[in-house]
């Protein structure tokens, strides 16, 4: 028995897996937002105790947590202390010189996550060759890093100029912060990302420092509740943004790997169903309570990056909007925004209707909750428009309060602007759709991908009753709803594998001359692979190792990354690398210059244990007739005005079933929106497809 549990800002979700017999079992329980650790074990108590299950069966715990960033976007960070080679205490102010608006002087930047009053600087420097050119002063190290205090500082971080290549001195004033502060948080920029670039080397590195103390005191209290459960901390795993899981300890080593923890979880799920569909092209989108994500499928695997921003108003790879703080390690490619279905509606001071990115939570949510909230979510839009049903509890949890609703919506936002009460709702349903639009073209358009070779595969809580509206506007014919909508992260949980990613800085050109110096790079990087193979006790049977390169043209500022075909490496693979990372760069550029000479900057390896991943079996209501579903009928509020509107359990429908729209269908964890002039097929697994009626 395996259990996925994905916690978000105001549920989480839970399934239960049974390996042998291939039952799925869910649930959902609210998130306790200042304790999250209380709704993980609250999740594992209940499902177990609603299936009648004993803890001894289980074999495995899969867990996904936006505990990093939900302390980055919150602010709630470990004091820092940080240092540097003399001369660069500003780095992380003065940053890259991009800007999210190119002529706006007035733009508001984030604040650096260490003030500048906690950074030292440190006499040494290495050059680009890696050699000692300033021997490291030791008394001057002793002096700062014995300038701290004790109470003043949470976690340490190391950032010397070409570490990557001689990590001497960072290993040696790390030893020195262990001796003089032995229970603080140390990371060395050498270990955490070993590549050239040091302002992403720094800021990667600070996050890291950032959330570390809250990571690591969260894992150790997850596992003394699983210990108390009677439940061995082996079980559990911790899915982190590049798409696999880790150790415990390895993800407390390694916390800057957790941010975006979640949202890697359902892209995975995607490009599972994607593959098992034979869709090649698609996006995966998700909308919960408090966000919405994005990410582009290819051959039913994730994009992947290694530029991602954090803490700004949207997370996104490739810095499209320069206004975060650089993540850089390869993570899986996902836009974000604070759009969710409790965003706040409010309007501001020019009289302007605005959604998010502030959010009710879980406590005390909607107006429509009856916990307190007052302030209008997206959730009670749905209300007013009738496309929830009221008199079911959403997500088996809460009983809806519809009057709630409308009042809020009506004070704060309609009697404001001089429209209608629907209006109002209908135009925060709008304005949050537009909030979404900008994700869904961050990894479509922006990336070079036309919307009208894409499906849409929508997930999540509230992203069945956006998705038709969506697609419109992106000009995508098909959209998929999978089963498990409202779960279907926690379902991703279950599909990934152990992952652990090993990269050098080469920076030579890609040529015969150099092929001994990649080599014997590689096998560096294969030794370190073994090494953690043998230190989680994986048998040779379940190794796989995958390597690319981070190639550029020689005076290129960026380089794209280009898989290689095995990490044996001959001499006439290096023309098959050299004329795919041609074929990339046109695709992604334009243009590509088969005269120019190709620079290799760094070689990655991923290795990787590959676990157990469930069965998707076909649906077993092969033979439901469609009246069996039908609920009834009610009058709901689109676009165009109100239509009546048939009502359908998605639990009752089979294979095959044919709906037409305009309709609802509804199951415990989602609702379904099928508008207008579109039509909703039952596939062979109960999935949703959804398209134009012609």
């Amino acid at each position: 028995m395996k259990i996925a549990i994905d916690t978000g800002g105001t549920f989480t979700d839970v399934i239960l897996y049974d390996e042998e017999n291939h039952i799925t079992k869910s649930l959902k329980v609210s998130t306790n937002s200042n304790n999250p650790d209380f709704s993980f074990i609250e999740g594992i108590v209940q499902i177990l105790k609603k299936n009648n299950m004993e803890v001894k069966y289980l074999s495995e715990i899969i867990y996904a947590t936006t505990i990093a960033t939900n302390s980055i976007l919150e602010g709630k960070i470990a004091k820092i202390g940080l240092f540097v080679t003399k001369g660069f205490r500003d780095l992380l102010e003065i940053g890259r010189q991009t800007r999210p608006s190119l002529y706006n002087l007035m733009i508001d930047r984030l604040q650096p996550l260490v003030p500048r009053n906690r950074i030292r600087e440190v006499t040494e420097r290495i050059d680009c060759d890696g050699k000692v050119i300033t021997p490291l002063n030791n008394s001057d190290a002793e002096k700062q890093v014995s300038s701290f205090n004790n109470d003043d500082i949470d976690s340490f971080a190391v950032v010397f100029l070409f570490s990557f290549l001689n990590s001497l001195h960072e290993e040696y004033i790390g030893n020195l912060i262990k001796k003089t502060f032995p229970d603080k948080f140390c990371f060395l920029s050498g270990q955490i990302l070993p590549e050239f670039r040091e302002y992403e080397r720094a800021s990667t590195t600070v996050i890291a420092a950032a959330v570390a103390p809250i990571i690591s005191s969260y894992i150790k209290r997850i596992n003394k509740e699983l210990s108390n459960l009677g439940l061995v901390k082996d079980l559990l795993k911790i899915m982190h943004s590049g798409g696999g899981v880790l150790q415990p300890n390895e993800a407390i080593t390694n916390p800057h790997m957790l941010v975006e923890s979640g949202p890697a979880a359902g892209l995975i799920a995607a490009g599972n169903l994607a593959k098992k569909l034979e869709i090649q092209k698609c996006i995966a989108f998700d909308m919960g309570g408090t966000t919405a994500k994005a990410g582009l499928i290819l051959d039913g695997k994730p994009n992947y990056t290694l530029e991602f921003e954090v803490g700004g108003p949207f997370h996104s790879a490739g810095y499209f909007n320069k206004t975060g703080y650089p993540l850089r390690f390869p993570i899986i490619d996902v836009a974000e925004c604070g759009s969710g279905g409790g965003s706040i509606a409010w309007i501001d001071s020019g009289g302007h209707l605005k959604v998010g990115p502030k959010s009710s939570g879980a406590n005390p949510g909607p107006a429509c909750y009856g916990r307190g909230g007052e302030e209008p979510t997206v959730t009670d839009a749905y209300i007013v428009l009738n496309r929830l049903n009221m008199d079911s509890p959403l997500g088996n949890l809460i009983k809806l309060k519809p009057k709630l609703s409308i009042n809020a919506i009506k004070t704060q936002i309609a009697n404001k602007l001089g429209i209608k009460l629907e209006e109002a709702a209908q135009g925060i349903i709008s304005i949050a759709n537009a909030n979404m639009l900008r994700i869904l073209h961050l990894v479509s358009v922006a990336r070079g991908y036309d919307p009208r070779n894409l499906t849409l595969i929508a997930y999540g809580g509230a992203g069945p009753l956006h998705a038709l509206e969506l697609s419109e506007k992106m000009n995508i014919k098909k959209v998929i709803i999978p089963k498990f909508a409202g779960l279907f992260s926690a379902m991703g949980l279950l599909f990934t594998d152990l992952k652990k990613d090993f990269v050098t800085t080469v920076m030579k050109s890609f040529e015969l001359e150099n092929f001994p110096l990649i080599k014997e790079k590689i096998g560096y990087l294969v030794n370190k692979a073994e090494e953690w193979f043998d230190i989680n006790n994986i048998s040779a049977d379940q190794r796989v190792l995958t390597i690319s390169g981070d190639l550029r043209y020689s005076r290129q500022n960026y380089e794209l990354t280009v898989q290689f075909p095995s990490i044996k490496l001959k001499y006439d693979d290096l023309n098959t690398i050299q004329q795919e990372f041609h074929n990339v760069h046109k695709k992604t550029y334009g243009y590509a210059s088969s005269s120019e000479t190709v620079q290799i900057v760094n070689l990655r390896i991923m290795a990787i244990k590959r676990l157990k991943k469930p069965e998707l079996d076909h649906f077993k209501n092969s033979k439901t007739s469609l009246k069996n579903a039908l609920k009834g009928s009610r009058s709901v509020y689109f676009s165009e005005g109100q239509l009546n509107t048939k009502i359908y359990d998605r639990n009752l429908l089979g294979q095959g079933n044919f709906i037409e729209g305009p309709a609802i269908i509804e199951e415990n964890e989602s609702t379904t929106l099928v508008g207008s002039g579109m039509e909703a097929k039952v596939d062979k697994f109960g999935n949703l497809i959804i398209k134009k009626a012609y």
